[in-house]
């Protein structure tokens, strides 16, 4: 974002194009990449880091050729997002204790403190937010309209659970 805020969006845009193919099949983001390849770790940032990323280009630059070449990476992040707050739309985690876990996006390593013991963390899940409502943005911007629909109805889904957690 620095650079596409000064105005040199060509390092911006390289890195995205390097980046983006290192997305795992599943959809999955991976934290970093390195000599040894994308790195499987959990970390649940990445998702809507790597969606933020390709939107802000697409902001700052207007191009859309770019930006539907992206379009696959952004839809399957967003749909590993949906996947993951899912998974803690769970029974159990409306009862006692868990209750400000529900809806949330499960546990990672995100922070580097939890590398020993994962954790929620709303690092995550406000990078998760972040992400959908970019995914939609972008969606709307390259004509899907009913993708962006479902993204959007996902995003204040997610948003109202993130915000009762917040609130409990």
């Amino acid at each position: 974002e620095s650079f596409l805020r000064l105005g040199h969006n060509e390092p911006a845009v390289d890195f995205a194009r390097w980046y983006a193919p290192h997305q795992f099949s599943s959809g999955k983001v991976p934290c970093c990449v390195d000599q040894r390849g994308a790195d499987p770790v959990v970390e649940n940032d990445s998702h809507g880091e790597l969606i933020f990323l390709f939107a802000d280009i697409y902001r700052y630059t207007g191009d859309r050729a770019f930006a539907a070449v992206m379009w696959p990476y952004v839809d399957k992040a967003a749909a590993v997002l949906d996947e993951l707050r899912l998974s803690e739309r769970t029974e159990r985690n409306r009862q006692g204790d868990r209750k400000a876990l529900y809806g949330l996006l499960p546990p990672s390593i995100s922070h580097e403190g939890y590398m020993d013991t994962p954790a929620y963390s709303f690092w995550d899940n406000f990078w998760g937010l972040k992400g959908l409502n970019d995914a939609a943005f972008l969606a709307e911007e390259l004509g899907h309209r009913d993708r962006a629909a479902d993204i959007r109805e996902d995003a204040a889904e997610f948003s109202a659970d993130i915000g009762a957690s917040v609130g409990l």
